[in-house]
């Protein structure tokens, strides 16, 4: 199948600064992973320190969380760096438990820092709070959408999903595919959820065709 793709150079630098060099990733006693801007928004999200399991900060140390003297929860200091084995098992393990979460699948991450990327960058996108630019191709037309949820929004109704490709902010190729997966934050099409695979950025050429 013919597919036009014009898919340009994103930019969004203001999102990779976000999540490059700070924040951190929290995997909670459900096994449930998500992305904080700072220590605060991660503070606010939690009741108790047993809730969170891990906390991952970006170069990959770890870190609990405790009780400080006032019985106030407080990130405590560093216990180095992570098991990548354990992390790594655990991420791919909510991928594929919660496909809705987690709709981005960047390829497998075969080492520590590209794993660290790919959490940090994908756990922001897909739960964004302020406006970031993607690239969506479908039927030769580009558009600009500010949201993974407008993406999947103009997916929903689409029966045929193989002319649509979509480019996030950090630059990643994929291709929107629609998998088993429960209802979550209106992503459902006929008990299906659409998650977006990464794929080779030579899948889209500068010539105005390429097969799909």
């Amino acid at each position: 199948m013919e597919v036009s793709e014009k898919l340009v150079q994103a930019a969004a630098a203001t999102s990779s600064q976000a999540v490059a060099h700070g924040g951190f990733v929290a995997v909670d006693d459900a096994g449930e992973f998500a992305f904080y801007p700072s220590e605060m928004a991660l503070l606010a999200d939690f009741e108790y320190a047993a809730q969170a399991i891990c906390i991952v900060g970006r170069d990959g140390a770890g870190f609990r969380l405790l009780l400080d003297p006032d019985h106030h929860l407080a990130v405590g200091t560093s216990l180095g760096p992570v098991d990548f084995s354990w992390l790594r098992q655990a991420w791919l393990k909510a991928q594929r438990h919660n496909p809705s979460e987690y709709p981005l699948r960047r390829f497998y991450p075969a080492g520590r820092e590209t794993l660290l990327a790919c959490m940090f960058e994908t756990l922001y996108l897909e739960h964004a709070m302020e406006p970031v630019q993607w690239n969506f191709m479908v039927d030769g037309k580009e558009t600009h959408p500010v949201s993974l949820e407008d993406i999947d929004g103009n997916l929903t109704n689409r029966r045929m999903l193989e002319r649509a490709r979509v480019q996030d902010p950090f630059g990643h190729l994929y291709r929107p595919v629609r998998v088993p997966g429960h209802a979550v934050n209106g992503r459902n099409h006929h008990g299906k959820v659409t998650i977006f695979v990464e794929i080779p950025a030579m899948a889209a050429p500068s010539s105005n065709s390429v097969s799909a």
